[in-house]
């Protein structure tokens, strides 16, 4: 069409028989209904998802609010137990003390009172044995004692025997009719015969007598033999 009218000159007219052209602005007008649709579409899909996720969010954070007031009242009550666990854990520490406390101060009072009678009892063993070695001493005293006083009233024996047989010589020869004076004597021995001391006395009347440093000397015999019997007794 271009070269037609470069080639067209003067007064030389062309017509040109050229189809209608399209309706742009129905074009535009179809092509703004149709992007206006598409937009409308997808604000209602954008609104329609935004409203969906606003209300899990809401919901989310509804059931994130139930579980942190969940948590926190399970916080508190788990400090509160703390708290009711640390009171009991000082009270049963402050008793472990007292306790241990009380423990020692026993064992020192008993580790006293078990030192003095460890003391009064060794004192005691010591006494025992004291008079374990006393009663033994004693023993063989006595039994010293219980010979000589054997062998005293051996001898006392022996000497009774010697004055009895003395008197009767004195008698058989002097007789009680011509005898010119009185003579007098007293033998006394002891022994030990049923539980008990054995007094024996005899008068004699006579014209001879022993000898007075012989009877004398039994007397003082007699004497001592009975005491010796005495205290062995």
């Amino acid at each position: 069409m271009c070269c037609l009218r470069k080639q067209s000159t003067g007064d030389v007219s062309v017509e040109v028989n050229a189809c209608p052209g399209p309706d742009l602005r129905k074009i535009l007008e179809e092509m703004r209904c149709q992007y206006e649709t598409l937009i409308e579409r997808n604000r209602k899909e954008v609104e329609d998802w935004y409203e969906c996720k606003i209300e899990e969010v809401n919901r989310e954070v509804i059931t994130s609010g139930q579980e942190v007031e969940t948590c926190n009242n399970q916080v508190t009550e788990l400090r509160r137990q703390l708290q009711a666990l640390e009171i009991d854990l000082q009270a049963q520490l402050s008793q472990r003390d007292n306790l241990e406390s009380s423990l020692a101060e026993t064992e020192c009072r008993y580790n006293n009172h078990l030192g003095e009678l460890q003391s009064q009892i060794t004192c005691v063993e010591q006494q025992l044995a004291d008079l374990r070695a006393e009663m033994e001493c004693q023993n063989q005293e006595y039994k010293i004692l219980l010979d000589v006083k054997c062998r005293l009233e051996q001898e006392i024996h022996t000497y009774r025997c010697l004055l009895e047989g003395g008197q009767q010589d004195l008698i058989q020869q002097g007789g009680i009719g011509q005898s010119s004076g009185l003579g007098g004597g007293v033998a006394r021995s002891s022994g030990i015969g049923g539980g008990g001391i054995i007094r024996t006395s005899h008068t004699y009347t006579s014209s001879a007598q022993i000898p007075s440093c012989a009877a004398a000397e039994i007397q003082e015999i007699l004497h001592h033999s009975s005491y010796i019997i005495r205290e062995a007794n």
